[in-house]
This record gives structure tokens, C-alpha cells and sequence, in this order.
């Protein structure tokens, strides 16, 4: 379908569908521009805050949602969290609303409407947000166990995004060929850890080239970070494509920061073992497993071939 704006000329006679109509285009041209050139969250301010046992404040604040609809709140907004929630960590969360106020109702001539559509905000407490852009994460609210009153309320979590300009490379894939470091396993205590590679008769090198990656028949092992795009916070599916004699295992692992635990991270997203000889594996990452923080994550991939092998290309779709 496509947009329509209103063509004046004298004389027209203009009816209440041709001022609605002028809004419309209005209206869908800028969320249009926010939806496809920006990334939803939190563009401005809504810093949220304790105040008292029972309390938060928000702050005045500018958003965007997935739509691509903004979500300003101009002044300071106090909510009793205590009613809100069953649970002793819920979330703040902020979604666009439009409604009516009773002071712009106004009656004439046998006529009663109202003169104005607001576009205000909403602020509620889910357990668990929804990280589809439909509603902006702002922090989280920790409660005594006996849920009387506020222990504290974190800002640093992963689930709050920035607003940003897409970057152009966000949301396709990332093509690139397996260039890694040559690394071995030992273990410590009870765990297997990577070390940098030291018993040269154990296995061979992963020999690089300019196209493509190689090793013999005893095997190798190599591990390398995969880019990330700026603003992506999504990865949806990682493909593999090469030869091999044997079999190639590959991982996946999400790294970098873990901002709600502050700790590091190091979560496994896949674990695939190939054995055909000529290879091009495509995988899907469960929805529970795609999510990335645009700010602290960070991909790193580890495979261990058996036998000669030749990997070709890597590929992760990110969003």
C-alpha cells in the first residue's frame, strides 16, 4: 500500500477523513523512519529510581518502541511497587499508550467528543519482560522476602537497550572464513580449560590460507572471536561449510560481560559434530539462546577437527 498525502487546491472542500488522512501520513512517514533507521529502547533519560520502602520514581525519559512509535514521559512519575507484584523481583517496563483526557472533552452545537489524542505512557511490572521491542525494560526491583518493602532497584541490566542508527550491517548475515588460534585442553581440577597450545606432537597446526583453513590427518584444534555488529542484539542461526576426512565439532559460545550477574559469561549456544565429507551445516538457535546485549556480549567460536579437513566458511545471522 502506498502513502497518500493531501493534495491542496482552492476551493476544496475538506471533511473530517481528509485531516485524519493528513495525520496519517504524518504520522506513519516518522515511525517508518524510526522503525527501519533506529533501534528500539531507551533514547533519553527514564532513569529509575528508589524512594522510600514502598516507592520508585521515574524519570522524564525518551523512547522507541518497535513500531517505531516514541514513548516520552516529561515528568517525574512515583509508583507504590508493593500492590504490584506476587513476585520479589519483577521489572519496570515502559510501552506507548494513546487515550483521551477528560480536559480536552469538549460539547458544542449537540456535539460531544473529545479535541485531542494523547500520546502518553505506561508503566507496568511484569515478572518477566517481553524482549520483542513491544515494551522498553528499564530496571529491576528487588524486594525483601517478605515483600513489605524495596531492597534495591538495578539500572545495569541486560534487558535495558539504547536507542541507536542501525548499523548497516545489522540484520543479515556475517560472512567470514575460519581464521583461528591454534589452542589445546587441559584439565584443572575437574574442569577441561583452554590453554594456549603447547604439545606440538599431539596434533597438528590448522594451516591458514587466504580462502580457506586446513589440517592433516591427525587433527587440530583453533578458536576465534566472530565480530559482532554494532546494535545487533539477536543471533539467529550459524552455518558451516568445508570438507573433512574425519569429523569437525564445533562450539559456540556467548562471552564478554554478563551485566545482570556481573560476572563473565560464557554460555554454550551450539555444540554440532559434522562427519560428511563435503559439508555446508545450517543451524537455528532456540529462542531462549539468541539473545545478545549490544553492549557486553561478545561471540566466540572453538571447533576440534578429526582427521583432514578443510572449513571454508563461517556464517552467523545476526538482528
Amino acid at each position: 500500500m502506498s502513502l497518500k498525502r493531501l493534495n491542496y487546491f482552492n476551493h476544496q472542500f475538506l471533511e473530517e477523513s481528509d485531516f485524519k488522512a493528513e495525520q496519517a501520513y504524518h504520522i506513519e512517514s516518522r515511525r517508518l523512519h524510526n522503525r527501519l533507521l533506529h533501534s528500539w529502547g531507551v533514547a533519553e533519560g527514564f532513569e529509575v529510581r528508589r524512594k522510600g520502602e514502598h516507592e520508585i520514581v521515574v524519570d522524564p525519559g525518551v523512547a522507541y518502541d518497535r513500531e517505531g512509535r516514541e514513548i516520552v514521559l516529561q515528568s517525574p512519575a512515583t509508583y507504590d511497587v508493593i500492590p504490584y507484584s506476587e513476585h520479589t523481583v519483577f521489572f519496570v517496563v515502559v510501552s506507548h499508550k494513546e487515550y483521551s483526557d477528560k480536559a480536552d472533552f469538549r460539547s458544542s452545537g449537540g456535539v460531544e467528543n473529545f479535541t485531542r489524542i494523547t500520546e502518553g505512557t505506561e508503566i507496568s511490572f511484569p515478572h518477566e519482560p517481553a524482549l520483542d521491542g513491544s515494551v522498553i525494560p528499564l530496571a529491576r526491583v528487588h524486594l525483601h522476602e517478605d515483600s513489605k518493602h524495596i531492597l534495591h532497584v538495578d539500572t545495569e541490566i541486560p534487558q535495558r537497550r539504547r536507542a541507536g542508527a542501525q548499523a548497516n550491517s545489522v540484520g543479515g548475515w556475517l560472512r567470514l572464513p575460519f581464521k583461528p588460534v591454534r589452542m589445546d585442553r587441559m584439565r584443572v581440577g575437574n574442569r577441561l580449560v583452554a590453554t594456549p597450545y603447547k604439545d606440538r606432537d599431539a596434533e597438528e597446526e590448522f594451516i591458514i590460507d587466504v580462502a580457506s583453513t586446513y589440517c592433516g590427518q591427525r587433527g587440530a584444534r583453533g578458536t576465534m572471536g566472530v565480530p559482532t555488529p554494532p546494535g545487533a542484539s539477536k543471533i539467529t542461526a550459524f552455518r558451516i561449510a568445508g570438507e573433512t576426512a574425519g569429523s569437525v565439532q564445533m562450539e559456540l559460545y556467548r562471552t564478554g560481560w554478563n551485566l545482570e550477574e556481573k560476572r563473565g559469561e560464557r554460555t554454550p549456544l551450539i555444540k554440532e559434530t559434522v562427519s560428511e565429507a563435503s559439508f555446508h551445516r545450517h543451524i537455528d538457535l532456540k529462542d531462549d539462546l539468541q539473545y545478545l546485549n549490544p553492549e557486553s556480549h561478545a561471540l566466540a567460536l572453538s571447533v576440534v577437527a578429526e582427521g583432514e579437513t578443510t572449513i571454508w566458511l563461517l556464517a552467523v545471522h545476526f538482528e
